[in-house]
């Protein structure tokens, strides 16, 4: 089975500043690759978390984009904007035994 992520959910972190709260155009389920290129501004790439994903410029460093503070706390090292992807919470229904009520 693959990774859902609530694209919905989804955080922008600028290498400065604030983290924004982003969601996909047209209440779409997730964003197109030019919504995310225009977001980090340059050719995507992800690193898959426990928690989630991130979404990244693979050419970030190339291209000297500022280093990314708030996106290094998970051991990397990120350049530019990166977007925060959270992983959909699935919960199976509860099943209940009604022989043992």
């Amino acid at each position: 089975m693959s990774d859902e992520y609530n694209w919905p959910a989804a955080v922008l972190y600028h290498p400065t500043g604030d983290p924004i709260n982003i969601k996909p155009i047209d209440n779409n389920p997730s964003f197109g690759t030019d919504e995310l290129q225009t977001f980090i501004g340059g050719p995507i790439g992800h690193i898959k978390l426990d928690n989630g994903m991130l979404v990244i410029n693979d050419a970030g460093k190339k291209m000297n984009l500022a280093l990314n503070d708030m996106a290094n706390k998970n051991g990397y090292s990120l350049y530019g904007n990166v977007i925060f992807v959270p992983k959909a919470i699935t919960a199976a229904p509860p099943k209940f035994d009604i022989k043992n009520l």
